[in-house]
């Protein structure tokens, strides 16, 4: 009874700070219905994009327009809201596995670079390189010489925002290294693994959770940048950005068919900004 007791008291100090901070709050929430619609989006929505619908319906309150289609459809009889749900799936799909393969390759270079110099200055001599080359030119380039497919895609906008996030973090760890406190743990005859798993992560994480969310906010407008200029769109697996590629045909007609897209995406990002900040900000004193 006593590990239950400890674990409702637990829950309900966190309950308490989630509910006594609107950022937090609204953040968490609005994360949770993210969640929520994506993993329900063939179970329940039983979204589909096949063209089998009446064709240039408009939005379900406009005149004209169906019940049974909240946004209407397009020219091939397809249901842009079950486009805008299968799109915003495969969207964040997409933007997960990237944002995670940057920060496993990202954390591991930074602890590396951490405990061996000659590594450290190879890397930053090279990021200097790296970070002035733009996702969509590298895109572009890689279209070009090895072809136009998601895998390119993904492979290059991830080389493209990695530096720039082994960097940032790895200033701030430096910045702690040379901290007070940290030269006292040093005189005590601290090594410098202990101090750095010890006392250096922990006081940055923060931080780190700060450069994920960019990370993250980055990503997702590359992606859908990236595929409404018409690269990588492939049929089978719609996105965003694709969408709104195919719905600027319809836009003087259906314009919520062309913005429905960037709504979503300016949207998640500011959900996730407003959990960062809920967790952080103040803290921090932002």
């Amino acid at each position: 009874m006593s590990r239950i007791a400890k674990v409702i008291s637990i829950a309900t100090r966190y309950l308490h700070k989630l509910h006594s901070n609107l950022y937090l709050l609204v953040g968490f929430y609005g994360i949770l219905v993210i969640a929520s619609v994506l993993l329900s989006t063939k179970w329940f929505f039983h979204a589909h994009i096949d063209p089998v619908y009446a064709i240039s319906l408009p939005p379900a309150w406009w005149v004209n327009g169906d019940v049974n289609h909240i946004l209407g459809t397009n020219a091939k009889g397809q249901d842009i809201f079950n486009f805008l749900l299968i799109g915003y799936r495969s969207t964040m799909s997409m933007t997960f596995k990237t944002v995670f393969y940057v920060i496993v390759i990202g954390g591991l270079i930074n602890y590396l670079m951490f405990f061996i110099p000659l590594l450290r200055t190879f890397v930053l001599l090279l990021f200097r390189f790296c970070m002035v080359i733009p996702p969509l030119l590298g895109v572009i380039v890689i279209s070009l010489v090895l072809g136009d497919n998601i895998t390119n895609m993904l492979l290059v906008i991830g080389l493209s925002y990695t530096p720039g996030f082994i960097y940032n973090i790895h200033q701030r760890a430096i910045n702690e290294w040379n901290k007070i406190y940290i030269k006292a743990y040093r005189l005590d005859g601290l090594s410098p693994f202990s101090i750095f798993n010890h006392y250096i992560l922990p006081n940055i994480l923060p931080v780190y959770l700060t450069e994920i969310v960019s990370l993250f906010s980055s990503i997702i407008l590359a992606i859908t940048t990236i595929t409404f200029l018409g690269f990588a769109n492939d049929v089978s697996r719609p996105d965003l950005g694709m969408m709104m590629f195919q719905m600027k045909d319809i836009i003087a007609t259906n314009y919520l068919a062309f913005l429905s897209p960037g709504i979503a995406v300016s949207a998640t990002i500011i959900l996730v900004y407003l959990f960062n900040f809920g967790l952080y900000g103040r803290r921090a004193g932002t």
